[in-house]
């Protein structure tokens, strides 16, 4: 199985780039686990609708994986637990879809999980979800580390 986040742009923030190194490796410890960093845009805000549409086509352009999970607010809202169970019972490679300042276009029929129902800076979704990741990793191998 191999994991995957794909997401618009580099991180910019250095305390977040910090976090999202570190989980990435201890992710990569675990499991095959790469991270896809696509073009953003830098659009006006009256060009919103632009910037959202090609960022949203260039993720899935990138699309490898058999299963694709978007991070969305409409998602479902599920424990780290739960989290946990549902990606042991998958058998097939997974990407993650995290967009842009402007999210992302999801399409209908797409697996959907939240962080909740707070707004989330992209680059802080982006730490919360590769720590998620290596909680469920970590419940899973009964590693010590989400208590």
């Amino acid at each position: 199985m191999i994991l995957r986040v794909l997401w618009p742009g580099k991180t910019k923030q250095p305390y977040y780039r910090e976090a999202i190194d570190d989980y990435a490796s201890r992710i990569r410890n675990l499991i095959r686990f790469e991270i896809v960093e696509t073009r953003e845009e830098s659009r006006t805000d009256k060009q919103r609708k632009l910037r959202l549409r090609k960022e949203s086509a260039a993720l899935a352009a990138h699309r490898k994986a058999p299963v694709s999970v978007f991070l969305d607010s409409s998602g479902k809202q599920i424990s780290s637990e739960e989290f946990a169970l549902w990606l042991e019972k998958m058998q097939s490679d997974i990407d993650f879809i995290l967009g842009g300042p402007e999210g992302t276009l999801v399409p209908d029929n797409a697996i959907k999980f939240s962080f909740g129902k707070m707004t989330l800076p992209h680059e802080l979704a982006r730490v919360v979800l590769l720590e998620q990741i290596y909680r469920a990793l970590t419940i899973l191998k009964k590693i010590p580390y989400h208590k």
